[in-house]
């Protein structure tokens, strides 16, 4: 899923009024108001910890608009548990809502593949 979430596809889910939890890649930047673009990979999330950055800028492209930015790494227990964590593009309002929205599983890569690939090619009307 990580590789549909783009800046590009957040600007128009929102410009359509449509909430929406996308993942992003780590080497992706994020500005917080008023500090320096940092890597996504620099915000010291590790197993057990969490944090949601409300209206930060999600690109060093011009022309995007603020975001909300959730990051998620769920404990590990027994040594098992996720091997990296979320890092989560959304506009949906909560931390809580967006890692929920996003475990949901009743067809979300069913619904990613047929909007990439199975027939609707999104992504090829956003570029």
């Amino acid at each position: 899923m990580r590789e549909f979430g783009s800046v590009k596809l957040a600007s128009w889910l929102g410009e359509k009024n449509i909430k929406f939890v996308l993942r992003i890649k780590l080497g992706g930047y994020i500005q917080e108001q008023g500090k320096e673009f940092k890597r996504l990979s620099e915000c010291g999330l590790v197993p057990g910890t969490s944090f949601y950055l409300p209206g930060v800028k999600v690109t060093k492209q011009k022309g995007f608009g603020l975001f909300d930015v959730a990051g998620y790494w769920q404990r590990k227990y027994r040594d098992s548990g996720e091997d990296e964590g979320w890092y989560l593009l959304t506009n949906i309002g909560t931390l809580k809502q967006a890692v929920t929205a996003f475990k949901c599983p009743s067809g979300i890569e069913a619904m990613f593949k047929d909007c990439k690939t199975g027939g609707y090619n999104l992504e090829a009307l956003l570029n």
